[in-house]
């Protein structure tokens, strides 16, 4: 692991008293955990040390400087490995050793990410206390979708914090056998990311009105190749069917998806595809756009705060909250069943967003500072042993 010098003082420099080590790999990481960050910025003894994984370098670099973030460590890029077992052996090694240089008195992953398991592998190797962000999602099915199933399942046997942002979250870890002293229902920080970005634009005034344009996102491992292939048509045959809609799609760099759809849609004007997009920028699209088809987990607990209805191709989902708003649709990865959910949603009448308080399904946008709560009493307990 190659560290800077300056990296190595401005970590110490912030760890100075109790720290907590907060890692992200990826964006989505990186725009649900700025709110804790935020959070234990302000505290009075809490510090926080925040490592850029090197799982996605860039994009987490890029999203944590729209939050106003500087990464602490920032370990060197994840090289190319022939599967995620060796990436995850790369990256457990390289946590630890954060974790043993740290030696933090908590470490915070969040989600279900490659960068999640190997921090809190590698951190429980040290010793650390662990503590899991949306922790308790699940599917029905322990191995679908791979691999973020099966690591969000692991984690929950490896962490000592359990911050569930739903009851139905919180239930499955109950049946899980995790103690419940160890649970803490708390929302989700995505939430707090998102109230803040809402507030953020409306005062700006720069929120679009409702178009007739579709966004879509697709990287979901279960959506590479023949699948990605089946979206583009379906997108395609939807376009035909709808001429007047005007489709947006971040690519994602990833080529097994990235070449399929520049394959099917690259030449036709109808698509605009773009590099993914800083975070503010895709909520302003997401908010202005008629249709979001998207495979993406924190698309499903935005879509119904910005009153945007949402189709997720999957076969099933950990956050049935969204669907029970009315503004989530599974549907299955099919090119007719696509085109149909596409039409019937574009052709219903739009309804009012949901508002983000105390009855939102997934949080009021308080989670960090709850997190925070928690942080604090286990440290304080700590000190006082």
């Amino acid at each position: 692991m190659k560290w800077s010098r300056q990296e190595g003082e401005r970590a110490r420099t912030v760890a100075t008293g109790p720290s907590v080590l907060i890692v992200a790999g990826t964006r989505p990481e990186a725009i649900k955990l700025a709110p804790l960050v935020w959070a234990l910025d302000g505290h009075r003894f809490l510090k926080a040390v925040v490592v850029n994984s090197g799982q996605h370098r860039e994009a987490v670099r890029r999203t944590f400087a729209e939050f106003g973030i500087q990464c602490h460590v920032e370990l060197e890029a994840l090289p190319a490995m022939p599967n995620l077992i060796t990436s995850f052996e790369h990256m457990r090694v390289e946590m630890r050793e954060v974790a043993a240089r740290f030696r933090p008195d908590l470490v915070m992953v969040q989600g279900d990410t490659l960068t999640a398991y190997a921090a809190a592998v590698g951190s429980r190797d040290t010793g650390c206390t662990v503590g899991h962000v949306e922790a308790g999602l699940r599917t029905d099915t322990p191995s679908d979708p791979f691999p973020e199933e099966w690591f969000r399942r692991r984690i929950g046997r490896i962490a000592d914090l359990h911050f569930a942002p739903t009851h139905a979250a919180a239930q499955h870890l109950r049946a899980e056998g995790i103690s419940l002293g160890a649970i803490h229902r708390t929302g989700n920080t995505g939430i707090d990311s998102l109230k803040w970005m809402l507030d953020r634009l409306a005062g700006e005034d720069t929120m679009p009105s409702r178009a007739r344009r579709v966004l879509v996102t697709l990287h979901r491992r279960e959506n590479h190749d023949r699948n990605a292939d089946t979206v583009c048509r379906a997108l395609l045959r939807l376009s035909r069917a709808h001429p007047e809609l005007s489709i947006v799609f971040p690519v994602h760099p990833n080529p097994r998806v990235a070449n399929p759809i520049r394959r099917h849609l690259g030449t036709n004007t109808a698509f605009h595809l773009v590099a993914p997009m800083a975070y503010g920028d895709f909520i302003r699209t997401a908010a202005g756009a008629a249709l979001i088809i998207s495979d993406s987990g924190g698309v499903q607990e935005e879509a119904p705060h910005l009153g945007t209805p949402l189709l997720v191709p999957r076969c099933n989902t950990e956050r049935p909250e969204g669907i029970a708003t009315g503004f989530v649709n599974l549907v299955r990865v099919d090119e007719s069943a696509i085109v149909a959910a596409a039409h019937a949603a574009l052709l219903s009448p739009k309804a009012p967003a949901v508002p983000i308080d105390g009855n939102a399904p997934f949080g009021a946008g308080d989670a960090a500072q709850r997190i925070v709560k928690v942080l604090e009493a286990r440290v304080m307990e700590r000190a006082c042993a």
